[in-house]
């Protein structure tokens, strides 16, 4: 209860100053610095005395965002103050000074409204060492001067006795064009994937980043400058980001294609950042390459597998061919081919080396089934492509193997052969050799007579040829 009447007091005091209201964050710890929003402090205390929320406004009372060297304003803070708490003193006994020569204030603050609270956990005790002041603490007419945005403040009494306090408050309405550094601009990551086939579109991912300084960058574009035969898969070479503060980073994406023509084996792409400072005005510009290595397409293919039979004698050996060919434009290297599978006799590998653009090559495997049933078998080729990426392609195939049927081997079975068999020279034979011996006898008998007919027509001859004579 007593907080929120607090509060109300304050806000009255405000009212009455004709000052903005602030937002109370009852937060002692530091802030950070490069935070614009009005309400954020960043305090230091060793004492016990802090501010909890401040700001900036013209003589008139209306509410500042930008305090340039020169500006004559009213700075109001929210302070917490243990230590005056502690020493029990009235607010007229309080002197605040600003103590910087980036700020010209000759006076003293205006303390207004104190009041009394404890933030004792323990709220039964009210132990008062817990016990604070909460006041609204002014400086009228205050000169900024440039050279920083800190607001160093000396809390003395006028009891000298008593020892000096000292906190500060940073100002994040300052613009100190002597002061300020403009980020700069550089690409910090880039992707585009795990490779880049020519003929096949992939995205470039940039990691953009803005360096460290205390100014925003505006109108930051980044922009493309691709190589012959790249171009961009769709969209705009260039890329508007908007504004980027320090030590902050953007991601910006392009669609790129490599044209199926592409004939190097890397595309550097130029990536060109541009921005102005907000503060400044400074004009900020930066590039960078990208090199992206481009493959062309894997075309390594296999053929028809070719088995010398569907169906393979267990025990015989059959064989497997498969053929191959490089249809791309690079070569491929390391390839080797590897059979695996069930009752094939074994496996087998075989190192096959290198292969060209435009050559086609096959790779035999012999099969010896051990058991009858089924043959099942893959054929696996690996290799590299062109970018020294592992690649498999792999073919399987069935037959089947049975066993030897050795009775359908045999000629058909004749029982005779198992009746004893004759010794000797079967009758027919006997006969046979009669009939060619009386072929024989006739013959010669034939031969002698006409002989002896020959001779007796010659003796006959002879004898006519006396009787003439």
């Amino acid at each position: 209860m007593k907080r929120l009447f607090s509060l109300l007091m304050v806000l009255m005091l405000a009212a009455a100053l004709s000052l903005p209201v602030w937002a109370d964050d009852n937060n002692n710890s530091d802030s950070d610095s490069g935070n614009n929003n009005n309400n954020s402090t960043v305090v230091t205390s060793t004492e016990g005395v802090y501010v909890t929320g401040y700001t900036v406004t013209t003589p008139a009372g209306g509410e500042i965002t930008t305090l340039n060297v020169g500006d004559k304003v009213n700075i109001v803070l929210q302070v917490v103050d243990h230590s005056s708490a502690r020493y029990s003193v009235k607010a007229e006994d309080i002197v605040a000074r600003i103590n910087s020569s980036i700020f010209t204030y000759t006076g003293t603050g205006e303390i207004g409204q104190l009041f009394e609270s404890n933030d004792d956990p323990d709220q039964t005790r009210k132990d008062p060492q817990y016990n604070y002041y909460s006041y609204v603490l002014l400086f009228r007419d205050v000169i900024y001067n440039g050279g920083g945005n800190t607001l160093p403040i000396n809390l003395s009494y006028l009891d000298t006795s008593k020892p000096i306090q000292q906190f500060s408050v940073t100002l994040g309405q300052c613009v100190d064009k002597d002061q300020t550094t403009t980020p700069n601009l550089l690409v910090r990551t880039s992707n585009y994937g795990d490779a880049v086939t020519a003929g096949t579109p992939f995205t470039l991912s940039l990691g953009l980043y803005a360096t460290d300084g205390n100014e925003t960058l505006n109108d930051v574009i980044v922009s493309l400058t691709l190589p012959e035969n790249i171009s961009l898969n769709g969209g705009s070479l260039s890329n508007y980001v908007g504004s980027m503060a320090a030590k902050s980073m953007r991601d910006v994406n392009f669609s790129v294609l490599p044209a199926a023509g592409f004939t190097g084996t890397v595309a550097d792409i130029t990536v060109n950042m541009t921005a102005v400072g907000d503060i400044t005005g400074k004009a900020v510009s930066s590039t960078t390459t990208i090199s992206i290595p481009v493959s062309q397409p894997d075309r390594f293919e296999v053929g028809q597998l070719q088995l010398s039979a569907d169906t393979m004698m267990v025990g015989d050996t059959g064989s497997v061919t498969l053929s191959y060919v490089n249809k791309g434009k690079n070569p491929i290297g390391n390839l080797e081919a590897r059979l695996t599978g069930t009752n094939l006799g074994s496996e087998s590998y075989q190192y096959l080396g290198n292969l060209n653009a435009g050559t086609e090559g096959s790779v035999d495997f012999d099969i010896t089934p051990d058991a009858a049933g089924n043959i099942s078998g893959i054929i696996t080729l690996n290799y590299e492509d062109a970018s020294g990426n592992p690649r498999t392609i792999s073919k399987d195939f069935t037959a089947t193997a049975e066993e030897v049927n050795y009775e359908d081997a045999m000629p058909d079975y004749d029982p005779s052969m198992d009746e004893p068999q004759q010794t000797g020279m079967p009758v027919w034979g006997w006969v046979l050799i009669v009939v060619c011996v009386g072929v024989v006898v006739a013959v010669v008998v034939v031969v002698i007579v006409r002989k002896r007919k020959k001779a007796k027509a010659l003796a006959a001859l002879d004898e006519d040829s006396d009787e003439d004579i």
